[in-house]
């Protein structure tokens, strides 16, 4: 069951600018893990901010749990189904104290006390934040911070999480730490849309889309998407390293599978290369 539907979406920011968006037609299906990829301007925060009713369509329609996001909708329950992350934690952090910015949207809904303080404890344990229930905001990391904005987001019980770039100004450390709530997540059966422009990060998906001059390039599983690598190369984008390392076998003859993405996985093909079990073109 899809739990967002686009068609044919177009937007644009003013009527004097270009579409940022160009007749784009897609689907999230429920407990589904997708990742957005797309260069600078290509459109993927345009559309994840449709997801929620941020931006609204100017042509084409967005549907979210069956509810369609326009002009003359409950922006309101959209946007408790659809709980949203962005790319700066500093800027999601509300109160001083950790325990009180989780609660936040939940005061502002009117939860009941009880329930806001049970649901507070659940977000916070969620993400393996719970010692930290006290704790000055500040005072926290990058990693930490985003995992608090992704707790207060999930105290208001979404069915989807959508994240623009959640990791972007993120060390290693951080960035694994929210990869791993989020996979923590996935697992349990929510549904994820991540906005990245992180390879390593998009090859974890189930399903990649990607993004180029507001329209859809690309899209299926990692595996298929990152064998197109001469055609991502063309729009300024990367892959994954062992997805490299096959094309650049490739060119010198070696006839490597190209759907490699892991680590486990190109170890794999190079002790067969080693071993001679790879022939060589030519030879």
């Amino acid at each position: 069951m899809s739990v967002i539907e686009v068609k044919n979406l177009s937007f644009r920011y003013s009527e004097e600018t270009d579409f940022v968006l160009k007749n784009v037609s897609l689907s999230v299906e429920q407990g589904e893990f997708v990742a957005v990829l797309g260069h600078n301007g290509s459109g993927k925060s345009t559309l994840a901010k449709h997801f929620n009713g941020i931006c609204l369509p100017d042509e084409g329609t967005v549907q979210v749990c069956g509810m369609s996001v326009d002009a003359d909708s409950d922006l309101a329950a959209v946007r408790r189904r659809v709980g949203m992350v962005f790319q700066n934690p500093d800027n999601q952090i509300i109160a001083s104290v950790v325990e009180e910015d989780v609660a936040f949207a939940l005061e502002n809904l009117g939860v009941d006390h009880d329930e806001m303080h049970r649901r507070v404890r659940e977000a916070l344990e969620a993400v393996d934040m719970s010692y930290y229930a006290k704790h000055a905001t500040y005072k926290l990391s990058g990693g930490q911070k985003q995992r608090i904005a992704i707790a207060g987001i999930l105290a208001m019980r979404p069915d989807v999480l959508v994240l623009d770039e959640p990791t972007a100004m993120l060390d290693p450390k951080g960035r694994a730490e929210v990869m791993q709530v989020l996979h923590k997540f996935h697992e349990a059966g929510m549904t994820i849309v991540l906005i990245t422009h992180f390879m390593d990060e998009a090859a974890q998906a189930d399903r990649i889309v990607v993004m180029n001059e507001g329209e859809v390039l690309l899209e299926g599983t990692p595996h298929y998407v990152f064998q197109n690598a001469g055609l991502l190369w063309s729009v300024g984008l990367n892959v994954p390293q062992s997805t490299e390392l096959m094309f650049l076998l490739r060119e010198e003859g070696y006839k490597v599978p190209l759907a490699i993405l892991t680590e486990e996985e190109c170890i794999s093909v190079l002790d067969d290369l080693l071993a001679g079990r790879i022939e060589r073109e030519g030879l």
